[in-house]
């Protein structure tokens, strides 16, 4: 089991192998027999130094990176570059390794230059780029090594497991029951802001007339009269975690309005939180006409983001809980009644959620037959993830 952890924790930290040596790898082999006993003994000490390294690379190579965009590079000398680097070799030393990053480099420049854009603005681009990813991993917490680990010790025992963090487990709940307590702001991550991106109909935020999209949180304080914490430079899920909260409390938040300068005036604006409702990711219907000859045809579409379901409100017994299947066998209703010829189901964008949903929701369009197959092999096991974004999402709602 230990060897098995080993191997999935380097492919989560560094599966492209672009950040790690062969002399690195080297004196990580003792922790193939001990990453079991560091979890038994509850010291993860070693993990967590081989995280510390990872993220000490990840900004190495990301400024190196960004000092070969000022030369630039020259295309006039035949070279190859292997992207898809699963099957590759650690690279030996650090001139390897910074060879590999300079061919990364070029490669990224040359995909942007195949695209009509001038030097200038790859360069440009290439080093906004390189930049934010320095920005999002040098934000990078004991949180997010304590679940890239334990994600790669529950896979070992299964490939469909993860360890949901405290954040990223409320964030989860958030996404199946479709609702939160908060202001009903859709936030993002802009330089070092965070920013207004959409406000949700009849959340405290919209009704409140006070906050536009565009504008950009400078501050959160709680309650009345709480201290104004200054939030510029924090990581997006961190903002969120100030300003979500119970129900009717109170959340004051400094603003900095969208048409104004990074100097321009600060307002303050106090919210009381509400329950939210994300509708947006709940089940959708549309009707499209389809002409098929001298025939036009009308075909309902069910548009279905997540299997989503309120586990907690379906465990206490609440026959209304949040249930995409229930709200797919009402759209099918007033399809029906609309009198369409047909139907597709738009999963397209579905990113999974509650396997009993899933389930229950096929029920409505077969009566009997299997409805899932499992088939273990090496090939359905794999998994090509990065640990940071696990957390670091770039959108999020409050």
């Amino acid at each position: 089991m230990s060897a098995r952890i080993y191997d999935a924790y380097f492919k989560l930290l560094d599966g492209e192998k672009v950040f790690f040596t062969k002399a690195d790898m080297a004196k990580f082999a003792p922790l193939k027999t001990k990453l079991d006993d560091a979890i038994w003994n509850q010291d993860l000490s070693a993990p967590f130094s081989v995280f510390n390294l990872y993220v000490q690379r990840a900004v190495e190579r990301m400024t190196y990176a960004r000092g070969l965009l000022k030369q630039g590079f020259d295309f006039s000398v035949d070279q190859s570059y292997t992207f898809d680097r699963e099957h590759a070799d650690w690279p030996k030393d650090q001139a390897e390794l910074d060879d590999l990053w300079r061919k990364r480099t070029m490669n990224d420049w040359l995909r942007l230059k195949l695209a009509g854009k001038p030097d200038a603005e790859i360069r440009k681009t290439l080093d906004k780029r390189y930049a934010g990813y320095i920005e999002r991993v040098k934000q990078l917490d004991g949180e997010d090594a304590f679940q890239t680990f334990m994600t790669s010790y529950a896979e070992t025992t299964d490939p469909h497991t993860d360890y949901l963090g405290p954040r990223a487990a409320e964030n989860f709940d958030i996404a199946m029951k479709l609702s939160l307590e908060g202001i009903g702001a859709v936030l993002q991550a802009r330089d070092d802001y965070t920013q207004i991106r959409e406000l949700v109909p009849a959340g405290p935020a919209n009704k409140s007339g006070k906050i536009q999209v565009g504008d950009r949180i400078v501050g959160v304080g709680q309650g009345d009269s709480g201290p104004i914490t200054d939030v510029i430079g924090w990581r997006l899920d961190d903002v969120v975690n100030l300003i979500r909260g119970k129900k009717d409390t109170t959340v004051r938040l400094e603003i900095l309005p969208a048409d104004t300068g990074v100097d321009g005036k600060h307002e303050i604006v106090s919210l009381v939180r509400k329950k939210v409702s994300i509708e947006e990711q709940a089940a959708k219907k549309k009707i499209v006409e389809i002409k098929d000859g001298d025939v036009t045809r009308k075909i309902g579409v069910i548009e279905l983001p997540t299997f989503y379901s309120d586990f907690g409100a379906r465990s206490a017994g609440d026959k209304n809980f949040k249930s995409a299947t229930r709200d797919v066998a009402r759209l099918l209703g007033e399809l029906k009644t609309a009198g369409v010829q047909g139907v597709v189901v738009d999963l397209r964008n579905n990113g999974g959620g509650s396997l009993a949903e899933a389930n229950s929701l096929t029920g409505l369009f077969i009566d009997k037959g299997p409805v899932r197959w499992r088939y273990w092999s090496t090939g359905a096991q794999r998994r090509l993830r990065r640990s940071f974004p696990r957390r670091s999402r770039t959108i999020t709602v409050a």
